[in-house]
C-alpha cells in the first residue's frame, strides 16, 4: 500500500471479499465436531482504533453461525524505508506465535502481500487493562506471574533450542549490531548533554548532574555485567498499560496477554521489569513516597515466580533491578530525554526524574 492509500471501511470490505477472508477464518472457529463454521463480516460494526503511516488497527465484528464476535484486524502498511520494529512484530505474529501464543492474543489468520506489500493479521480481541479500571501499583502483582512465565519459557537454554525460528529477524542484545547501537547512543547522549547545557531552560536542570553523567558514561555502554549474566530471554520492551490486555480484570488471577510486539528482542530479562515498573513510577510521581516499597515487593515477587518456573538469580533481586534501571537510563533513557529537550521533538517529561535517579542509584551501587 502506498503512503497515500486510505484504509477505510469500504477498502476493508472489498479486500475481505477479494481475499476470501471468511474462508481463511473458518478453521479458527471450527467447533471441533466436524461442523464447518460460517464466518460473516458485519460491515455495520467496523471501528478504526488507530491509523498511522505504518499500520492501521480495526475492531471488526464477525458473525459465526449466528453469534456475534469482535476481532482485531491489524494492517501493516508498506513504508518507503523498511522498519526493523515492523519486521519484528510481523514475524512475532507469523512465526514467533509458535512459542509465544500463550502470551499474546490468538492469531486467527495472516495474509501476506496484500496490495503487493501489506500484511493483514486477524487476531483475538481482548480489552486493554487501560480503560477497564483505575490502575493502582498493587495490580502489578497480577501481571508479574505471566511476565515471569514469558521470560522463563524463553530463557537462554530454551531460546537456543528454538534459535532457528528467531535467528533471521529477532534482535539480540549481544549482537554486533546492538552493541554498536548502544555505543552510538552513548556518544549521542554526551552530545545532547553539551547542547542542553547551552539552553538556559535546561542548563539549570542538567548542570548539577553533568560531571556525574560524564564520568558514568565513560564506563559504558555495559555498566553492570551482572545484568547480562542474570539471563536473557524474549522481552517485550514496551510494557505500558496500553500494551497489556485481560479478558476480565474483576477476577483474582488475570489472564494477561501482551500486544504490540514491535519492541521485542532477546535481551536481559530484567529490562522488562524496569520498563514496566520503573517507567510507570517515573511518570506517576504521586507514588514517589512509597516507590521503594512498591518496587521491592514487585521485584521479590518476580524472583519468586521465576524460581517457580526453574530460574534462580544468584544476586539479590533488588540490587539486580537497581543495576538494570541505572544501566537502561545510561544506555538509552537519558539519551531520549536529552535529545527531546534539545530538539523539542517531544516533551522531556522524565528528564528531572532520570537525572535524580541516576544520582541516587549510582551512589547506592558504588559508582
Amino acid at each position: 500500500m502506498s503512503r497515500g492509500k486510505r484504509v477505510d471501511k469500504k477498502f476493508i470490505r472489498r479486500r475481505w471479499r477479494s481475499l476470501s477472508c471468511s474462508e481463511k477464518l473458518k478453521s479458527s472457529f471450527n467447533s471441533g465436531e466436524g461442523v464447518t463454521e460460517e464466518v460473516v463480516l458485519n460491515h455495520r460494526q467496523m471501528t478504526c482504533l488507530k491509523d498511522s503511516y505504518k499500520s492501521s488497527v480495526w475492531k471488526l465484528e464477525i458473525i459465526v453461525n449466528g453469534k456475534k464476535q469482535p476481532i482485531i484486524l491489524k494492517i501493516f502498511k508498506h513504508t518507503r524505508k523498511p522498519r526493523l520494529e515492523s519486521t519484528v512484530e510481523k514475524n512475532m505474529y507469523r512465526k514467533g506465535k509458535r512459542v509465544l501464543q500463550p502470551f499474546m492474543p490468538d492469531i486467527y489468520a495472516t495474509k501476506r502481500n496484500v496490495n503487493g506489500h501489506d500484511l493483514w493479521v486477524f487476531m483475538e480481541h481482548i480489552p486493554k487493562i487501560q480503560g477497564q479500571l483505575q490502575f493502582h501499583p498493587r495490580y502489578f502483582e497480577r501481571i508479574i506471574p505471566t511476565l515471569a512465565k514469558l521470560h522463563a519459557t524463553t530463557m537462554s537454554k530454551s531460546f537456543d533450542q528454538r534459535g532457528s525460528l528467531f535467528a533471521s529477524w529477532l534482535p539480540r542484545y549481544d549482537s554486533k549490531e546492538m552493541v554498536k547501537e548502544r555505543m552510538e547512543w552513548r556518544e549521542k547522549t554526551l552530545f545532547y548533554l553539551d547542547q542542553a547545557l547551552k539552553l538556559p531552560k535546561y542548563r539549570v536542570v542538567v548542570e548539577p548532574y553533568s560531571l556525574l553523567l560524564r564520568r558514568l558514561l565513560q564506563k559504558g555502554p555495559e555498566y553492570f555485567p551482572e545484568v547480562l549474566q542474570a539471563g536473557c530471554s524474549i522481552v517485550h520492551s514496551d510494557l505500558q498499560l496500553s500494551n497489556m490486555a485481560c479478558h476480565n480484570v474483576n477476577r483474582k488471577h488475570w489472564d494477561i496477554k501482551f500486544i504490540d510486539w514491535e519492541g521485542g528482542k532477546f535481551a536481559p530479562c530484567w529490562y522488562d521489569m524496569v520498563n514496566m515498573i520503573g517507567v510507570f513510577m517515573a511518570y506517576r510521581r504521586e507514588w514517589r513516597n512509597v516507590e521503594d516499597v512498591i518496587t521491592e515487593r514487585c521485584v521479590k515477587l518476580y524472583a519468586r515466580e521465576m524460581e517457580k518456573n526453574g530460574v534462580t538469580f544468584q544476586l539479590d533481586p533488588v540490587k539486580l533491578y537497581q543495576m538494570t534501571y541505572l544501566q537502561r537510563m545510561l544506555q538509552r533513557g537519558l539519551y531520549l530525554q536529552l535529545s527531546w529537550a534539545v530538539t523539542g521533538r517531544k516533551e522531556a517529561k522524565l528528564l528531572k526524574v532520570y537525572l535524580e535517579k541516576t544520582k541516587i542509584l549510582s551512589r547506592s551501587l558504588g559508582l
